[in-house]
């Protein structure tokens, strides 16, 4: 047998677990102690959830186990915020997302250059600059209608970070 079909042999032997979870689900019983210990506030409810919902919940527990503490702790207040959060915002958040995902990798990337430009300005000009956007006229900063989808391109996020040509002013 060649290499690459042991490698193929492998991947798929790995992968037989996963792929019975998504057949049937798995038994509450048939979960590690540790998995149980973390999955616990779904015991009642595990044999009634749908396998996908087991296996996202699985792959959580096993990120949880590989975060170092500090991991962890940030995790936990992450959630505590999403929780703290009404339904309007979250649902809000969530469109958002979407709309980002949907984008193309090109876009996806130039808009994080634009959040990373932007957690590197100094508080003060990211306090001027989200008070600027609070503000601005219907529409956003840019001229004409909105592109389809609602989202504007990236260069329409935000005016640009400073240190721009001098005189320019916010799309």
């Amino acid at each position: 047998m060649t290499r690459m079909n042991r490698l193929l042999v492998l991947v798929v032997l790995s992968l037989l677990p996963l792929w019975a979870l998504a057949q049937d689900g798995l038994a509450w019983d048939q979960l590690s102690d540790e998995q149980r210990q973390l999955l616990a506030p779904f015991e009642q409810n595990w044999g009634g959830l749908p396998p996908k919902r087991q296996r996202d919940l699985l792959r959580g527990a096993e990120r949880w186990q590989r975060m170092s503490p500090d991991e962890r702790t940030q995790a936990q207040q992450r959630a505590q915020e999403w929780r703290e959060r009404s339904p309007e915002q979250q649902a809000q958040i969530r469109e958002r997302f979407e709309r980002f995902r949907d984008l193309d990798p090109d876009e996806q990337r130039a808009l994080r250059d634009r959040f990373s430009d932007f957690q590197r300005m100094p508080e003060e000009r990211r306090r001027q600059l989200r008070e600027q956007f609070r503000n601005r006229p219907p529409g956003g900063f840019r001229q004409g209608p909105p592109p389809p989808g609602g989202m504007p391109p990236p260069d329409g996020v935000m005016p640009p970070p400073p240190g721009g040509p001098a005189g320019e002013s916010p799309r």
